[in-house]
């Protein structure tokens, strides 16, 4: 094991260790408020929506999917990480006051530039400003490409109302290559859904993402990252079956995720300044 790899995973075990310790007080502390949250009808949900140049994805596609939402009281918190397109001019000519808009400067990332490092890292920054500038009861997570179904919110929102739960999440639709795959969680143990399908109280707000989480040889995306760790403290969760988002591949491409940057490496290097 080269020295480099060993500061990395000292590094990691030694900051897995005090994101613990720091969780597991704050939510033995904070826990008592996830059932006040679970006794209201019509909670305030706080969707969070990272975004870096893609203001034609977000006008077609990831803004519409939350405003066609069924339940309707909610907030829309998109944070551009830098964008240099018109995503701010985009989002500022929609009429409705529940999107409130951030931008953030994109300073030099604290991981070394690779393709890689920056699928498991690259929302972590505006997802945890996110994560502070939220008013809500509920916190939602949703990527500016995804689609949900228009029933995701109130079908998370009273499954996780009726059964006491403070986190829920559910399977979802995928598409690569034009072929569609249910994707369903349940069998895991505990059975948690991919990020975009999130619903959890605002008291778990201190569960941030991981500015580190690349350096971890074993569930370094961000997502993944605080999904072991929300685990490790013991959060009460919930999962349904009930398919209430899909990922499918951006305009051009035939995969999703890092696949879909690997296959079109080249663009994403130019997109990412990883040359």
């Amino acid at each position: 094991m080269s020295l480099y790899k060993l500061y990395n995973l000292i590094f990691s075990k030694i900051n897995t260790a005090r994101y613990y310790i720091k969780e597991k007080v704050l939510y033995s502390l904070n826990k008592k408020k996830s059932y006040e949250i679970l006794k209201k009808d019509t909670p305030l949900i706080s969707i969070i929506m990272p975004t870096y140049n893609r203001s034609k994805l977000l006008l077609e596609i990831g803004i519409p999917s939350i405003l066609n939402q069924t339940y309707k009281n909610f907030e829309l918190i998109i944070v551009s990480d830098g964008s240099t397109d018109d995503t701010e001019e985009v989002v500022k000519k929609i009429n409705d006051p529940r999107i409130k808009f951030f931008k953030l400067s994109r300073n030099k990332r604290k991981y070394p530039p690779s393709l890689v490092n920056h699928y498991f890292s690259h929302s972590v920054i505006p997802t945890n400003f996110g994560l502070k500038n939220i008013n809500g009861d509920w916190i939602s997570h949703h990527d500016d490409d995804d689609i949900w179904t228009k029933d995701h919110l109130e079908k998370l929102l009273k499954f996780a109302i009726e059964n006491k739960f403070e986190f829920v999440s559910s399977s979802h639709r995928e598409i690569r290559h034009g072929k569609e795959k249910i994707i369903n969680w349940s069998l895991d143990k505990p059975p948690i859904g991919g990020h975009q399908t999130w619903l959890y109280t605002s008291n778990l707000s201190f569960f941030e993402r991981n500015p580190n989480c690349w350096r971890r040889s074993w569930n370094a995306a961000h997502d993944v990252d605080v999904q072991d760790r929300m685990i490790k403290v013991g959060l009460n969760f919930g999962y349904t079956e009930d398919i209430t988002y899909t990922v499918q591949p951006r305009p051009g491409e035939q995969e999703i995720g890092i696949k879909a940057l690997k296959e079109n490496e080249q663009f994403y290097k130019n997109a990412y300044n990883y040359n």
